[in-house]
């Protein structure tokens, strides 16, 4: 036995005997399911057993059901006062992970209570209906919904508080200034989306028959000159020496390997390559198809040799799932569908890995990469703004500018310097 799973089992044996004893089999074979590591388990057993501690000595709870308030006053008070003695885990990270875990074996209203929520404020009921709106009827991606409802409702809080929302009360001192104030602390681009955000909640407005008119065109407009620098891409030695920095040996450094491949190669956002699935991919044709994302319509990309193998080697050592998603978790919550988050965490692992200087840590700068490197081999705009899934070729125009040898050829003299 070793010294992890003899470690495991004295931990157990603690949390038996406390008042979790019930559930501390079932909780400890919950982890073991998720294919956590011995020395992963014995930490998250030790957490719990630090909560249910704390919940006989602070709040005289010695049997279930367990309360969510409990949970949250543990986390959120306790740990930074903790004068328990050890072993007590006092990481938030590690304790937060162990009692998510432990909350969900439990059945609700037996075992465990949530809060009553409060009702929505006027302003989360506002949001709910613009949410809606724009998932309806405007068609618009999660990650345009969750950004623009949470600037509106800055905006909707900053001008009404917890009051009750009077359209016919805003007026363009309160959005200039709302976003004045926002402008100082951010860059031009966010900016701009703030801006993009209560425009496309005044034409909400506008749909409803509400606000007074012309509000819309009240917006100020966010100075930013898109064209006037180049689109940042890694030169091809340093687009090598980060894809060499993947550990391709492992099951989880042959799925980000893939990964990076499907962003620098493909040019997939990393929203796309999250929501790949198997049926996607036609080995028979050797294409990948790409969902529904930002543009609301997919494409379909030719699988290159280098794509394909790195996602057929992956596939190989994919951990078995129900889930017909490509892309899975390994580990903690093994077999589960990964997020876009994965998929930007893998990617700045990667970074630091390769020892890129920390503003470079996008999954963007792989897809600006990739439509680079088409630019350069040959390709029209046409046929980039296709790769890229563009609803626009406007977006893709930028990428002219990076073509420097065609560019050369229909650039004129200036005047007086020979070419």
């Amino acid at each position: 036995m070793s010294r992890y799973e003899t470690d495991l089992s004295g931990v157990l044996a603690r949390l038996c005997a406390d008042v979790l004893k019930d559930l501390a089999h079932r909780y400890s074979e919950s982890l073991r399911a998720r294919r956590l590591a011995p020395s992963t388990v014995a930490v998250y057993l030790r957490a719990t057993t630090h909560f249910a501690r704390w919940l006989v000595l602070a709040k005289g709870r010695t049997a279930p059901p367990f309360r969510e308030r409990d949970v949250t006053h543990f986390l959120a008070n306790h740990l930074s006062t903790c004068q328990c003695g050890p072993p007590a885990p006092r990481s938030m990270f590690t304790c937060r992970a162990a009692l998510r875990h432990f909350v969900s074996i439990l059945d609700d209203g037996e075992l465990f209570l949530a809060d009553r929520r409060e009702p929505l404020s006027p302003v989360q009921h506002e949001i709910q209906l613009f949410d809606n709106h724009l998932l309806t009827v405007c068609g618009a991606s999660e990650q345009t919904r969750i950004h623009r409802t949470r600037y509106v409702t800055e905006f909707l809080t900053h001008v009404f508080g917890r009051g009750a929302v009077r359209y016919d009360e805003l007026s363009p001192e309160h959005l200039g200034g709302f976003l004045l104030a926002r402008a100082k602390c951010c860059r031009p681009g966010t900016a701009g989306v703030i801006a993009g955000g209560l425009r496309s909640y005044l034409r909400f407005l506008q749909f409803r028959g509400l606000g007074r008119d012309g509000l819309v065109d009240a917006v100020p407009r966010v100075a930013r000159w898109r064209l006037a620098s180049l689109p940042a891409h890694l030169r091809e030695e340093d687009l090598r020496r980060f894809l060499h920095s993947f550990e391709r040996r492992s099951a989880r450094g042959r799925r980000d390997y893939a990964m990076a491949l499907c962003l620098s190669v493909f040019g997939l956002r990393a929203g796309e390559v999250a929501a790949l699935h198997l049926d996607d991919i036609d080995w028979h044709t050797g294409t990948a198809t790409v969902r529904p994302g930002k543009t609301s319509h997919g494409r379909t990309l030719p699988l290159t040799p280098q794509v394909g193998e790195a996602i057929a080697s992956y596939l190989r050592c994919r951990p078995q799932s129900k889930s017909a998603a490509v892309f899975l978790h390994i580990g903690v919550r093994s077999g589960d569908p990964i997020a876009a988050s994965t998929v930007r965490s893998a990617m700045r692992l990667a970074y630091r890995r390769a020892w890129f200087p920390d503003a470079r840590t996008g999954t963007h700068l792989l897809r600006h990469t990739a439509a680079t490197r088409l630019v350069t081999s040959g390709a029209s705009i046409k046929e980039v703004a296709d790769v890229l899934g563009h609803a626009s070729i406007d977006s893709t125009g930028i990428y002219a500018k990076v073509d420097l040898p065609r560019l050369r050829g229909v650039a004129m003299s200036w005047p007086g310097v020979a070419r």
